[in-house]
């Protein structure tokens, strides 16, 4: 059985700490969705993001190719070195932390709670020096865990299974308590990416590349370089991701189906609003990451074209 579920990864709610609150938005690039095991669960929709709001107010044309159009490209403005040579490429490879996939089942919301608490940790202690060693401040995100859209945020969303928005990272956790009941092993791994993914933007925030791709999406006035500018966020969040879990490879995934599950689920991602990567390039970035542990291999931002579609 196949089913597909709506996956809202929020990468631009940093912008409510970098710039201030701009209005809270409801444009979706941060959007998937997931193949997995029960069909009658349906897509939830995903919309939050800072950067995001701020390009739902700039004119736009409707999209008539996946890729950006000549013109398109000749008026985008050159990308910063934030985005192109940050110093998060030169750290070299994320250290081991030894970490082991957290033991609590998601079969209930604290559960779900106390095994993404135990998995930020790792995540903590994996990323804090890379951070330092980069030149950044290190600071660690806030988790909020609920079921339904959480209270507690800020952003305006929809109901989505997580988000990212202004240093926290808030997870409802309806998904993992349905697909535990169809597929405990990708759902366990739905688990691991989804906060990875998080996480991913929070690395994104700290090393200002959140705030310089904003900037540099500020002055587009073309629909599709917009969603290209969403898709390097979104691709880098998938390889610093794979990253991640790259680094512990030898402790987290123990077993073959550990491993499998995980790269059955990241090649199983549709992108129906083109802002987040067809399901090739998802699939890839994310397995480059985990194959490299090393955030060098993830520079979207001079990735050709074909790359970042």
């Amino acid at each position: 059985m196949n089913r597909t579920r709506g996956r809202k990864l929020i990468a631009g709610g940093a912008a409510l700490l970098a710039f201030g609150i701009i209005a809270v938005g409801a444009i979706s690039w941060d959007r998937h969705q997931l193949a997995q095991a029960d069909p009658q669960a349906s897509a939830a929709a995903a919309e939050a993001s800072e950067a995001a709001k701020a390009r739902a107010a700039l004119p736009s044309t409707t999209p008539s190719s996946a890729d950006p159009t000549a013109d398109d490209v000749a008026a985008a403005p050159p990308q910063p070195a934030q985005l192109t040579k940050n110093p998060l490429y030169r750290v070299g490879k994320l250290p081991a932390t030894g970490c082991t996939q957290p033991e609590q089942e998601p079969t209930s919301v604290a559960n779900v709670r106390a095994f993404q608490t135990e998995l930020l940790g790792c995540l903590n202690r994996a990323w804090a020096p890379v951070i330092r060693k980069a030149g950044f401040t290190f600071k660690p995100p806030k988790l909020v865990v609920v079921k339904g859209k959480s209270p507690s945020s800020p952003c305006d969303t929809d109901d989505s299974d997580a988000y990212y928005c202004g240093d926290t990272i808030y997870v409802d956790a309806t998904a993992f308590l349905d697909g535990w009941r169809y597929n405990q092993g990708e759902t366990l791994a739905y688990l691991t990416f989804l906060l990875d993914h998080e996480y991913g933007h929070h690395i994104q925030a700290l090393t200002g590349i959140l705030r310089a791709e904003y900037q540099w999406q500020l002055p587009l006035s073309g629909v599709d370089l917009s969603l290209q500018g969403s898709r390097r966020i979104e691709l880098q969040a998938n390889c610093l991701s794979g990253v991640s879990l790259g680094a512990d490879q030898d402790t987290y995934l123990l077993g073959n189906q550990d491993l499998t599950d995980w790269q059955a689920l990241v090649r199983n991602f549709i992108d129906p609003k083109r802002d987040h990567g067809s399901t090739e390039n998802a699939a890839n970035w994310s397995l480059t990451g985990y194959d490299t542990a090393n955030p060098k291999a993830c520079n979207t931002f001079t990735a050709p074209t074909p790359l970042v579609a």
